[in-house]
Parts: C-alpha cells; sequence; structure tokens
C-alpha cells in the first residue's frame, strides 16, 4: 500500500524529533552533502516538500474559492500546531511554567473549546441564511443548535496523543462543514457574543485564535521544556506540509516520489 506523503512525515516526525542536539551532527550524507550531519535530512524533506507544494500549485486547474483560501490559511496555523505538540510529552502537560499562569493541558482545553465554538457559530449562520432566514436567530433555539458541536468533556484529558487526536478530529470537521461556503455567504452576518460579524471575520477567527495561543504554548514551553534543534526543523517541516495537503489536484506521480523518499529516510535514520 503507497503511504501518503502526510504518513511518511509523521514516520519520520516519531523517528527523528526527540533526538538530542547532539544526535543532529551524527553522520548523514545526501549525494555530496556530507558535513551538516543528520539535521540535512530535516531540511531536506523541508526543501522537498516545499517544492512539491510548487509543482502541485503548477498543476491548479482553477482558482480556490474564497473560503478555501481562508481555510487553507487555518490549516497552515493548525500544522503549526500540530509542529509545537509533537515535542511535547505527557509529563509536560500539567506543569505550569510560573504561580498562576497555565499549564499546557488548561491552554489547549481553551483552544480546542473555541475550535468547536466557532464552528457552530459559523455553521449556526449558515443554517438560517440558507434556510432564507437573515435575522438574527432567536436566543432560545441557540442551545440545542449548540449541542452536536460541544467539545467531548474528555477532549484534553489523558496522554498528549489523546489532545493530539482531539484537534484532529475537530479540525477535520471544520474544514469538512465549511469547505461550500460561497464568496456571497462569506459577506451574511454570522452571531456571537460581540453582535453580528460577517462569516468571513468568523472564518479567520479560527486562525488567529491559534496563532494567539500557539504563541502562549510556546511560551509555556521555554520554561518547561525549550525546544531542541530537531524539534524546530520538524515544525518547519509540519509548515511545509500544509501547502501539500490543501492542493486540491491528485498528482499522484508527484506525491508518490516524494512519499517514497521521506519514508525511506524515516527508516533510515
Amino acid at each position: 500500500m503507497t503511504k501518503t506523503v502526510t504518513q511518511a512525515v509523521e514516520e519520520l516526525v516519531r523517528a527523528t524529533v526527540h533526538l538530542s542536539d547532539e544526535d543532529m551532527g551524527r553522520e548523514w550524507k545526501w549525494r555530496e552533502y556530507d558535513e551538516e550531519g543528520l539535521r540535512f535530512a530535516l531540511l531536506m524533506t523541508h526543501h522537498e516538500l516545499r517544492d512539491l507544494a510548487v509543482q502541485l500549485d503548477a498543476r491548479r486547474k482553477s482558482a480556490p474559492t474564497q473560503a478555501a483560501r481562508i481555510l487553507a490559511q487555518y490549516h497552515q496555523t493548525y500544522r503549526d500546531l500540530t509542529g509545537v505538540l509533537a515535542g511535547v510529552r505527557g509529563e509536560d502537560l500539567d506543569r505550569a511554567p510560573a504561580e498562576g499562569q497555565w499549564p499546557l493541558r488548561e491552554t489547549l482545553r481553551h483552544m480546542l473549546g473555541a475550535e468547536h465554538g466557532f464552528l457552530a457559530v459559523n455553521r449556526w449562520a449558515l443554517v438560517n441564511h440558507r434556510a432564507g432566514k437573515h435575522d438574527e436567530p432567536p436566543d432560545d433555539q441557540w442551545p440545542e443548535f449548540r449541542k452536536p458541536y460541544a467539545a467531548p468533556k474528555d477532549a484534553v484529558d489523558g496522554t498528549i496523543e489523546n489532545i493530539r487526536n482531539s484537534f484532529f478530529e475537530i479540525h477535520r470537521r471544520v474544514l469538512g462543514e465549511l469547505a461550500d461556503v460561497t464568496d456571497a455567504e462569506l459577506e451574511q452576518p454570522a452571531w456571537f457574543w460581540d453582535g453580528p460579524m460577517p462569516i468571513r471575520f468568523r472564518m479567520h477567527r479560527f486562525e488567529e485564535h491559534l496563532r494567539q495561543h500557539t504563541i502562549q504554548l510556546d511560551k509555556t514551553l521555554a520554561v518547561i521544556r525549550p525546544p531542541t534543534e530537531a524539534h524546530r526543523l520538524v515544525r518547519n517541516i509540519y509548515n511545509a506540509l500544509a501547502d501539500v495537503e490543501t492542493a486540491t489536484d491528485p498528482a499522484e506521480d508527484l506525491r508518490t516520489t516524494v512519499s517514497n523518499i521521506i519514508s525511506e529516510r524515516a527508516a533510515a535514520v
């Protein structure tokens, strides 16, 4: 079975993210490049993903909608968060960086709750507009509508793997449920605690809120577990992967070639 590029990247991340700075200097050679050490395996992976994204974009048959562009920006942010969480260990989750400050788990709980809430707000607006109801929906209907969009109570309990999976699930749901938003619908109002704002604004909030609190995670980790060189390189790789994942044309010839290279590299490391 052929691996996807994403699966190959995950293999490489698992093989390298917890390596030490000393490990990055281990001997590793790619063609004529033999002086950078093992870090060059990760640098080349980033290079290959960036080039794959360029080639995939060149095969695009039509321009994406504005909503698709917004969701692609949001996906880039999600992948940056994935890179941050790749180096987090279970024992890190409940260590507060200072007295009175949130540990990682509480920040992640807040972030995940917002993801679910933002999706509900956008879907609530779209459902009403598509039904021809353009005035503010009755408040008493919101609690019932909101229920299927609530974050699971155990979404950030337990292991870091459980938390990563929780973010993956809501992220996949956001991309799926908002993919068909039209340019015209972006200008329709969506109601939340701050009153009516265009759906365009609400959709951009997914990215901005994630970025805001990813910085908070960075600040916490800088105190409790500063990122290694491997972690920083892995984060770059996830950011490069985002553009590959949001490219819509199949181009399996291009994808398979890069997937095989990265998967073989992971096995060699």
